[in-house]
């Protein structure tokens, strides 16, 4: 796990992305590109003025994602078939949500980089984005129920669906309760 002594050595900015930001960037998610600019696959996942964290942002994303791994198995009260069923498909879920992800936290930095001095052509292109990952998360949501209720019932797949959106919940609102708006 990333150590205060980490975030003791960043400056206060960078501190305040790394500490608050990171909670929801580990569950937040998109999947189709909105446009070439943001989806282009040889640009960095994280904006370059923040890529000395980008080794961090990753093992905080990892870590987010095991935490929510153990919330959604101590929620899902699985049988043992059950279980053998559900896991291979919530892997390969979490890995198209991690897609998304990597778009949120582009999104992210792009915007906090820019915070203090963004032209009318960033903010429309980075609200179109924003808006591009929620639709696209809800399009990734309703391709994996129907999905995943092919293998177990529907009960099942909507308490799963329940507990991924409350989890999604928390990660947003640590979001939007600290990043600062645009001046």
């Amino acid at each position: 796990m990333v150590t205060l002594t980490f975030f003791r050595r960043v400056s206060s900015w960078q501190s305040r992305f790394l500490s608050t930001a990171i909670v929801g960037i580990a569950s937040a998610s998109v999947l189709l590109p909105a446009s070439a600019t943001l989806a282009d696959p040889a640009r960095p996942i994280v904006n370059e003025k923040f890529s000395d964290f980008a080794p961090a942002i990753a093992e905080l994303r990892q870590e987010a994602g095991q935490d929510r791994r153990n919330i959604v198995r101590a929620n899902m009260l699985l049988t043992e078939t059950e279980s053998a069923r559900f896991w291979p498909l919530y892997d390969e879920y979490r890995a198209e949500r991690q897609k998304i992800g990597d778009r949120r936290v582009r999104l992210i930095t792009d915007f906090l980089a820019q915070e203090h001095s963004m032209t009318e052509d960033a903010a429309r292109t980075l609200a179109n984005e924003d808006f591009a990952i929620l639709k696209d998360t809800g399009e990734l949501k309703a391709k994996w129920y129907k999905k995943m209720t092919k293998e177990l019932s529907e009960r099942t797949i909507a308490r799963f669906f329940h507990i991924d959106e409350k989890l999604d919940a928390a990660a947003d609102i640590a979001l939007a309760a600290n990043i600062p708006l645009i001046h």
